[in-house]
C-alpha cells in the first residue's frame, strides 16, 4: 500500500463512489449527495501524484481515516460501505 496515489485515480475514485463532481477555477470540487461532506483536489494535480499530506487531509473531510481514504481509492470500500461509515459517525442518517 503505497503513500501516494495518482490525481486521475483519485477523481475516479470518488466519482465510482457516487461524489458529485464539480469544476470552479483552479479546482475540482466533490460533494458526497445528501450529506455536508466535501472534499476537492486542484486541476494540476490530475495528472500528478498526490501526496500523503494532501491524502491525509482529504480524508480527514470525507470522515475516514488516512486507511480508510485509500481503500476508497483502491475500491475495496464500496459506496455502501462508505454510507455505513458515515451513518455511524452521525454525519447521514
Amino acid at each position: 500500500m503505497g503513500k501516494v496515489r495518482k490525481g486521475r485515480s483519485v477523481d475516479a475514485a470518488l466519482c465510482s463512489k457516487g461524489f458529485r463532481r464539480e469544476e470552479d477555477g483552479d479546482h475540482i470540487f466533490y460533494s458526497f449527495p445528501g450529506s455536508c461532506v466535501r472534499t476537492k483536489i486542484s486541476h494540476g494535480m490530475m495528472g500528478r501524484d498526490i501526496g500523503r499530506e494532501l491524502l491525509g487531509l482529504m480524508a480527514k473531510q470525507l470522515y475516514l481515516s488516512f486507511a480508510q481514504f485509500l481503500e476508497l481509492v483502491d475500491c475495496s470500500l464500496d459506496e455502501a460501505g462508505y454510507r455505513a461509515i458515515l451513518k455511524k459517525c452521525g454525519i447521514i442518517s
